[in-house]
């Protein structure tokens, strides 16, 4: 299938078909892999309550970092895991590449180093409220996610401040930056046998892993 590109609005691009359903295995082999490690790997850690989640626990099935770990407890970055005196996993220089890659063909970043990446397993019991992405030192860099598994409602606020939806399929990949980098955007429902192809091994209907890729502070 070919590639799509969406610009739903300013400075916010979604390409859908982006990865082919062996490339979207191999991503998911790689991120298994790191998540079955016991001390950096797949977690469910502790969240400070706000407005938009109330239970104690971050509200996905499980979370993962690489690079600097961001502590859904106090929505600061740290060197180490808080708790555990390890450092996560570094972010793997196929998936630096690769988004120095994305980001050369579709918003084009001078400088981009990708310094951060939040892994998130999603499933129909997971949601993300309306928010912005305002934890890092370093705002100006826009930031990458990648969609693996079935699709998601994308919700996010236009030039105009109203709220409007989309879908991301899964085997697409999703970038705002500039006017929309602080923009407000949640997640709703995953849609039903929508599976993407090549997820089959490791994700089920309404099941999906997205990974964000940020730059953190300026270099």
């Amino acid at each position: 299938m070919r590639m799509k590109l969406i610009n739903p609005r300013k400075d916010f691009f979604i390409v859908e078909d982006f990865f082919t359903p062996g490339q979207a295995s191999e991503w998911l082999s790689l991120i298994s892999f790191l998540g079955e490690d016991e001390k950096c790997g797949f977690h469910h850690p502790d969240l400070k309550p706000n407005r938009f989640h109330k239970s104690p626990k971050y509200p996905v099935k499980k979370f993962m970092c690489l690079g600097l770990y961001w502590n859904p407890l106090d929505y600061l970055y740290y060197d180490k895991i808080p708790g555990k005196g390890v450092s996560c996993h570094k972010i793997p220089h196929e998936l630096v590449n690769l988004s120095k890659g994305i980001l050369e063909k579709f918003y084009p970043t001078p400088h981009y180093i990708p310094q951060s990446v939040m892994v998130n397993y999603y499933t129909d019991k997971s949601s993300m409220g309306i928010h912005v992405d305002k934890d890092e030192p370093y705002k100006e860099a826009p930031i990458i996610g990648l969609n693996f598994g079935s699709t998601c409602r994308f919700f996010y606020e236009d030039e105009n401040a109203e709220m409007k939806e989309m879908r991301i399929p899964g085997n697409s990949i999703y970038i705002f930056g500039g006017t929309a980098r602080l923009m407000r955007h949640g997640l709703g429902s995953i849609y039903s046998k929508t599976l993407s192809p090549g997820s089959e091994a490791f994700l089920s209907n309404k099941e999906r892993l997205n990974l964000t890729i940020r730059q953190v502070l300026k270099r």
